[in-house]
């Protein structure tokens, strides 16, 4: 089967991979164009893209998919089916009604739950123990086409968005190579969603990773996992911003104010709302990642010294 990928960030990477040492045709790779990146903020090309060139497939980088001038050169290629994921950008018709077999999507949750941009970050902060992945037949409204097929993954109690990514994007290339199989065998079978039991994911907003320490110790750490490694859920000590990219439940009642940091434990413990919460890496404004011994043996907190809502 000739297809073409349409993908940008390193969760189509696995997918990518997979389908060009699968048998099939990648007859291209659509991405994003090259952004300011880095510190340097210099102009380099997303992930996908530099993995595509290193296999010496055709790269194509449009600003804009649906424009009539991509959608000819796409047809010209004749791909029989095109897969998207993680691409960043609304596909609209008449591409997607370009491939005889039409694009299909892989969604790292298992719709209907968590439609939208940031379905493994909203599983986390809810405190979720399972998540999975999605094929569906695209259309014309986000994340909501037909069911070609889900696998379920288990959620470690500990696991960060990062290490869930990873997990799920590992899964979904299996997924998709498999769901291309059954589309060119004839077999795959399409369940319409159930939009009333549809949820959203929406993009996480600034204020939602400031952390508010009169929350329950649980809730703080599922939102510290949920946005590890980045862009990372933030407090303020002594008016400098503190990302916080990892914690741990400490099993013991809260003995001060919430935001107060508790000396009498070694590390960095902070009372809660409900329960105390151990920081084990934290990276303050202008410095590097460091344990929450090193932050605390550089700033030498006092007693009563609390983190800033």
């Amino acid at each position: 089967m000739q297809i073409a990928l349409f993908g940008t960030s390193e969760f189509a990477i696995p997918t990518l991979e997979h389908i060009q040492s699968s048998g099939h045709t990648i007859v291209a790779v659509v991405t994003q164009p090259a952004r300011p990146r880095g510190r340097g903020r210099k102009s380099n090309p997303g992930p996908v893209e530099t993995a595509a060139r290193g296999l010496k497939l055709p790269v194509y980088t449009p600003k804009d998919p649906n424009a009539t001038s991509f959608v000819d050169k796409l047809t010209r290629l004749h791909p029989d089916l095109c897969v998207l994921t993680a691409y960043g950008c609304i596909l609209k018709q008449p591409l997607l009604q370009l491939p005889r077999h039409g694009f299909i999507n892989l969604h790292p949750s298992l719709l209907p739950c968590y439609r939208g941009a940031a379905p493994i970050q909203r599983a986390l902060f809810n405190g979720d123990t399972e998540t999975g992945v999605t094929a569906i037949q695209m259309n014309t409204e986000i994340d909501a086409g037909d069911i070609l097929n889900q696998k379920r993954v288990h959620i470690g109690p500990d696991e960060t968005a990062g290490e869930l990514t990873a997990r799920l994007a590992s899964a979904g290339a299996d997924l998709i190579l498999e769901t291309i199989s059954r589309i060119s065998q004839g077999t795959v079978h399409m369940q319409p969603q159930n939009h009333s039991s549809a949820t959203r994911a929406p993009k996480i907003t600034e204020s939602e990773r400031l952390i508010d320490w009169g929350k329950t110790a649980v809730e703080l750490h599922n939102l510290i996992r949920g946005l590890a490694p980045k862009p990372g859920a933030f407090t303020y000590f002594h008016n400098r911003r503190i990302i916080v990219l990892c914690s741990r439940l400490a099993n013991v009642a809260a003995p001060a104010e919430p935001g107060t940091l508790i000396l009498e434990r070694p590390g960095l413990s902070v009372a809660t709302g409900s329960g105390v919460l151990e920081l084990l890496e934290l990276k303050p404004e202008g410095r590097k990642v460091q344990s929450g011994q090193s932050f605390r043996n550089g700033y030498r907190p006092k007693q009563g010294d609390k983190f800033d809502r």
